[in-house]
């Protein structure tokens, strides 16, 4: 087993100052990692010190990724009165344990591999995400994505975002300067792309974003572990696709050839998530497709003329 490679990128854009940070590190004696990205906001003179502060400090703090970000937030107080940003840190002790995530505010961790495809783990801070949870319309939430609901300087541990998710080829953090202007299945589409070149992956995101006309600072950093003894033949699609009875995810239940309605529902959520598969099954007498000819603006999967 290898040591997991570490790849960031990060450009200012139009803004007048850079307050995008980032940290990491490897633990060689158990080649786990740790990483954060910060993003600064406000008019203080040391926010971009702060927000390096907070990275610097969360991936050095033992204790749980939680832990990490109040230690963050204890250092920028005491070291910077008056700063704030939003932060997301993950730490993964060895390579086959999972992942632990922590995060205020709305950067956002991901993980990727190729039978699951690219998965967002944080769900943002903001009044817009907040919109979204009461069902207003998008566009509406849209106006009010940047305006955060909780941030380092603020946050108690109640307010801290956690998640634990299973080890991942990839693993991968974005700042909103990223994640806000370039279309989600994009995103998935470059980093199914690049996800063998950390360093590749890095710049086409951040230069995803500028071609995006994003108009904040804009980071990314992704840590590419050493892949898995898995059986790649099997995808998730292809799993769906046969039926088999010892697939279960959670939501769908477990799908069987007597119930096909639940594959479909199953291959529509991965469709959304920008995932999609070219392929087919049999099953009494009748071919069901699912393809992928759409032209990444639609939610559904076709299959043999009934669109779900």
């Amino acid at each position: 087993m290898s040591a997991p490679v570490i790849a960031t990128d990060t450009d200012q854009g139009p803004r007048p100052t850079q307050q995008d940070a980032c940290a990491h590190r490897i633990e060689s004696a158990s080649e786990g990692w740790r990483a954060a990205v910060a993003d600064g906001f406000g008019d203080h003179p040391d926010t971009a010190r702060a927000a390096q502060l907070a990275a610097d400090t969360a991936t050095a703090a033992p204790g749980e990724a939680a832990d990490a970000v109040l230690a963050a937030a204890r250092a920028i107080i005491r070291v910077y009165p008056g700063t704030d940003c939003v932060m997301a840190h993950a730490r993964q002790d060895a390579p086959d344990d999972p992942v632990d995530i922590a995060w205020v505010g709305d950067c956002r961790v991901w993980t990727w591999s190729p039978c699951e495809g690219l998965r967002q783990h944080t769900r943002d801070h903001t009044h817009g995400q907040e919109l979204r949870d009461r069902w207003a319309s998008d566009d509406l939430a849209r106006t009010c994505d940047h305006t955060v609901t909780t941030s380092v300087a603020t946050a108690g541990r109640e307010d801290v975002g956690t998640a634990t998710v299973p080890a991942a080829d990839l693993t991968l953090f974005t700042c909103d300067g990223i994640h806000d202007y370039v279309d989600e299945r994009l995103l998935a589409e470059l980093v199914a792309d690049h996800a063998h070149d950390p360093g590749t992956l890095v710049r086409v995101l951040v230069d995803a974003a500028r071609e995006a006309e994003s108009t904040d600072n804009a980071t990314a950093l992704v840590i590419r572990s050493q892949p898995r003894a898995t059986p790649a033949a099997r995808t998730r699609q292809g799993r769906l696709l046969d039926g088999l009875e010892s697939f279960g995810e959670p939501g769908f239940g477990d799908p069987s050839p007597e119930s096909p309605e639940r594959l479909l529902h199953a291959l529509a959520e991965d469709r959304a998530a920008g995932i999609a598969c070219d392929d087919f099954l049999l099953r009494d007498g009748t071919t069901y497709w699912c393809t992928k000819d759409s032209d990444h603006t639609d939610h559904h999967v076709s299959w043999h003329g009934v669109t779900w």
